[in-house]
This record gives structure tokens, sequence and C-alpha cells, in this order.
């Protein structure tokens, strides 16, 4: 929500070539300890800066006012109602205008060749117990490319169709916002860029948001039919938060033991369903639109 509401204010603004003035900030979430982190940017040296940043706690939503106050040349940022948090602030620049790089295209083959070479490493470098480390790791991984693949190919998908752009616009944060005629005027792609950033703000490991919005912008669900693999996809969610954060502990205290070499390849094997899945899916839709582009009523008049 914080970069959103930060590029529809740049929208507002002329664009200029001098640098814009960007800061990274993060801090400690006052509620639940996690790591919060953002973006903020300006075009003016000496204003001050207020943003909402969120945690990265995966399981709670927690949002803080940081006001970034700048004046004679010094840089300092403070959490609203907590000041006694510390922020830490780190400078950069980057030019008026700058855009993030849009997904590569492919990403289905390079989801294919990254599973390949997972796989060869899980019958190289795996252990036969399930709590070792490099199991652990193993897995971690395994959760990145299928991730990198989902929004690779679902941000790439919507980049590219209007039609999947609308169905994006019932998205959390895009479904109440309004738009004037003139901030459409000065930017016709407007609605491109807010679903594109508004995709880019998603985690794609949490598999059950993204089922749904596969469901919905592509009319077929990504998560496994049967109910017992799709049982095994979702209690990896926070298996995998659990290896990412805890060491592979749960909260309670109860260490994960079943990581095994053979669990690794039977996950492997459902995510890559799931890319399979995924491609048809999109493979589909792209198809469908063709057939149903209306004919001019005119023709055979």
């Amino acid at each position: 929500m914080g970069r959103m509401k930060e590029w529809l204010l740049a929208e507002m603004e002329t664009q200029h070539d001098e640098p814009m003035f960007d800061y990274e900030v993060n801090f400690l979430c006052p509620v639940c300890g996690q790591p919060a982190a953002g973006y903020m940017a300006s075009e003016e040296a000496d204003t001050d800066l207020v943003e909402e940043i969120a945690c990265l706690n995966p399981e709670e939503d927690h949002s803080w006012t940081v006001r970034i106050l700048r004046s004679h040349n010094r840089t300092r940022a403070q959490l609203d109602g907590h000041p006694g948090v510390p922020v830490n602030v780190v400078p950069g620049w980057m030019p008026s205008g700058w855009d993030e790089p849009e997904p590569e295209p492919g990403a289905y083959g390079i989801f294919q060749e990254a599973m390949r070479d997972w796989k060869k490493n899980v019958v190289e470098l795996s252990t036969m117990e399930g709590t070792g480390s490099r199991n652990r790791m193993l897995f971690v991984t395994l959760y990145s490319i299928l991730e990198a693949y989902l929004s690779d190919t679902i941000i790439g998908s919507a980049m590219e169709d209007v039609g999947v752009q609308r169905k994006m616009l019932k998205l959390e944060g895009l479904k109440e916002k309004q738009i004037s005629l003139e901030t459409i005027l000065d930017k016709p792609d407007i609605v491109r860029e807010m679903v594109k950033m508004t995709l880019q703000g998603l985690s794609f490991h949490k598999l059950a948001q993204v089922n749904g919005m596969c469901e919905a912008a592509f009319g077929k669900p990504i998560l496994p039919g049967d109910r017992d693999e799709r049982a095994l996809v979702m209690k990896s969610i926070d298996k995998r938060h659990d290896c990412v954060h805890r060491n592979g502990v749960t909260k309670e205290g109860t260490k994960h033991d079943d990581i095994t070499s053979d669990y690794l390849l039977k996950l492997g094997a459902l995510f890559e369903n799931m890319g399979v899945t995924l491609d048809t899916a999109v493979s589909q839709a792209q198809a469908q639109k063709f057939v149903e582009s209306p004919v001019d009523d005119n023709q055979g008049a």
C-alpha cells in the first residue's frame, strides 16, 4: 500500500531529469519483533516524508507510519507512536521516472531447468534424516524456485493482457481505488502500472492466495486436486516459514524431522505439476481470448 501511494503521488507531479532521493528504511516491529522494511522516495531534498511501512511477518499484518525528517543535510527517521524504536535509514538515489524491470519472458522453461538442477542437488547433497541443515536449505530453495516462477508468470501475463488486468482489479488494494480523468490523460497506462505494483507487493509463497488469484484470472486453480497432496502442499507453507526464520523449529518448539530426501522429491514433483497447470492455464486463457474476439457485425452483410 505504501509504494502504491508513492507511485500515485509521483504521477501527479511533473517528471524531471533530476535524481529522486531514495531511502530504504528498516526496523523491528514493536508488536511482533519481526523485521520491517520498505522504500521511501522524494524529488525534494529538504522536505519530510511520511509513509506506511509493514512488517514482514507472514502470519500477522502490522503497519507503522514512518517519518523521515530532513533539514540542513541531516536525515533521521521515527515511528509515529513509538519514538523509542530505532529506525535505520539507508540513503540513495534513483533517476526520476525509474521503473522496475518487467518479468523475464520464458518463465516456464526457466522453471523446468531450475527444477532439473534442484533435483540433481537433492540426489547429491541431501541426507536421509529429516532434520539436517542441508535438507532445510534444499527445501527453502525449492520454494524460491516456485515463487520466482509464479511471480514472473502471473505478473508477466497481467502486463500483456488487459483482460487479466481487469480481473486483477478485484485484488485487495485495487478494488477500492479511484483515479481522476486528469491522471488518466497524463498516464494512459496507469491501471497496468498499478496492477504490476500491487502484484509485486504480494508474497507468492502464500499458495492459497495465489491459487485463488490464478483461478480468477486464468480460470483454473493450481493447487493439487487430490486431498492428501493438497494437504501436504499447504502444510509446507508454515514449514517453510519455520525453516527460514526458526532453524526448522515451530513456534511451540517442535523441530521438523520429516524433511527427508523422499519428502523433498515428492513435494518437488507436486510443485512441478503446479507449474505445468499454471503454464497450461495461461496458454489456454490466451487462446480463448482470440476465440472470443468480437466479430464485426457488418461482415457478410
